[in-house]
């Protein structure tokens, strides 16, 4: 019984101390005015009432993270309500003001304190402010982006990452006393204690990314993708972390033939967005008032990255035009949204930023309505820029596109009314910025293997089944 008690969450035992004193000051009060109570159930009944009003406002659910000022609003309407229950009882307005007297200001009072001493702590400002932000994949593509802003803004940082395409793209950091790196891999325990101690919020961007990558092994995708991310959430949670922002995809859609908003229902037609769903899932049971988890849905990234891809739709058109000035769109009227990868780290960090209230539990289509356009119309922005650089480009338009069922638009109203959030880069300027990155030589070979998650993930499953490289790992779970 001593156990259990100790692993109650901080809303569940608000809820038992409010019902415990409720219950203690409903007792007190009928056994001084024993003889003017007649109907005995109100003892009885009186707390719960009580705890049904207080859910009733929301005070232990959706609203458990409102300010202060809210929370003695909603204890006031309990009270008085329970009260007034009370006075039809008892007809005595002396007993049901007592009794309101001595629950209302007593069931504040301790709330009041916690918030006056948790905004002033220095325990409180070290561990929620000053600890570092961890990144987990903070060498990839999307995650040099992010590490980039942290750092200039003067967040301290600690990656995790196994490194599996080199760490130029973070090597500006090495000997920057507010980073820091720990090689290994996500399902690795001893790394991810090591890299979550003192944290104030993990990022987690790593695993398999993409329809192609996530194909070829469906055991070590369903690793990857969803162990390493329960493991993330559990290491972190007890290890104190405060928050936790994980990467999901607009894949989750599938197809639709309406923009699609946070709230319409999933319709996954790969591996990929399966394991995403299935993660966000798992991730969203984690409802504690001490763990804020948040859902970022990205739409289909494009532009240049210290870790570049190209077998990303934009930027492969992007090299294929510059380097072959021909590009083969298959389905071009399917419907995909865009985001430049330095607008989508942007949007993390204003993520990690905001006030809890705006984000606990919530999910976010992250991109832009601008950005939203099918592949045909990708192939016309790609020709237009090619034809400023005077480079004349052939599209070979191959009509359906079986291997690729998605098609979806996707609605980006929340993150812009929530958080302000819109695309400072358009398709144009990503397009001719890598077109740019190859006129100047920093790529060549947009086939090398570095360049494709696919490529490397085959090398990857080979080490995964290595006993020995597996030994610090939690084996896969086993396909039914």
């Amino acid at each position: 019984m001593k156990l259990k008690f100790i692993t109650l969450t901080p809303n569940k035992t608000r809820i038992l101390y409010d019902l415990f004193y409720v219950c203690f000051v409903t007792i007190l009060i009928s056994s001084i005015y024993v003889e003017m109570i007649n109907n005995k159930l109100i003892i009885i009944t009186v707390p719960f009432i009580f705890i049904f009003l207080s859910f009733t406002t929301g005070i232990y659910t959706n609203k458990k993270v409102s300010t202060i000022y809210f929370k003695c609003a909603a204890l006031f309407f309990s009270s008085i309500a329970s009260a007034i229950f009370i006075y039809i009882f008892t007809n005595s307005v002396v007993i049901s003001s007592y009794w309101f007297a001595f629950t209302y200001f007593n069931l504040i009072l301790p709330r009041l304190i916690l918030t006056t001493t948790n905004k002033n702590s220095p325990l409180n400002y070290i561990i929620n402010l000053r600890g570092p932000v961890v990144v987990i994949g903070g060498a990839g593509y999307i995650g040099s982006h992010v590490v980039r802003i942290l750092m200039e803004s003067g967040k301290s940082v600690r990656v995790l990452d196994n490194l599996m395409y080199g760490d130029s793209s973070i090597s500006t950091y090495k000997n920057n006393p507010n980073f820091e790196i720990i090689v290994g891999d996500t399902t690795d325990i001893r790394c991810l204690t090591e890299v979550m101690r003192g944290a104030s919020a993990v990022i987690h961007l790593s695993g398999l990314v993409g329809d192609p990558a996530c194909a070829v092994d469906k055991v070590f995708t369903r690793h990857q993708n969803i162990i390493a991310t329960q493991l993330v959430r559990d290491v972190a949670q007890s290890m104190g972390v405060n928050r936790l922002i994980f990467s999901s995809s607009c894949s989750v859609y599938g197809v639709s033939d309406i923009e699609v908003s946070e709230t319409d229902k999933l319709n996954p037609v790969s591996l990929y967005a399966e394991t995403k769903m299935d993660s966000e899932n798992e991730l969203l049971k984690s409802n504690r008032d001490d763990f804020l988890v948040t859902i970022l849905r990205f739409a289909t990234v494009f532009g240049d990255s210290k870790r570049p891809r190209f077998d990303l739709v934009a930027n492969l058109f992007a090299a294929q035009a510059f380097m072959d000035k021909k590009i083969t769109i298959m389905g071009p009227d399917q419907w995909r949204p865009f985001i430049h990868v330095s607008d989508l780290a942007r949007a993390i960090v204003i993520v990690l930023n905001a006030p809890e209230n705006k984000i606990r539990s919530q999910i976010f289509n992250v991109g832009d309505s601008r950005l939203n356009m099918t592949l045909g119309q990708l192939g016309e922005i790609v020709r237009n820029v090619a034809s400023k650089n005077d480079i004349d480009l052939e599209i070979k338009i191959i009509e359906g596109n079986d291997s690729d069922k998605r098609n979806y638009s996707v609605s980006f109203k929340k993150i812009k009314s929530i958080l302000n959030f819109e695309a400072s880069i358009l398709m144009e300027d990503g397009i001719y910025e890598i077109i740019e990155k190859f006129r100047k030589g920093v790529y060549n070979d947009y086939k090398n293997g570095n360049y494709s998650n696919l490529l490397t993930t085959k090398n990857l499953v080979t080490e995964f089944y290595d006993p020995l490289n597996r030994k610090n790992l939690y084996a896969p779970i086993s396909e039914n």
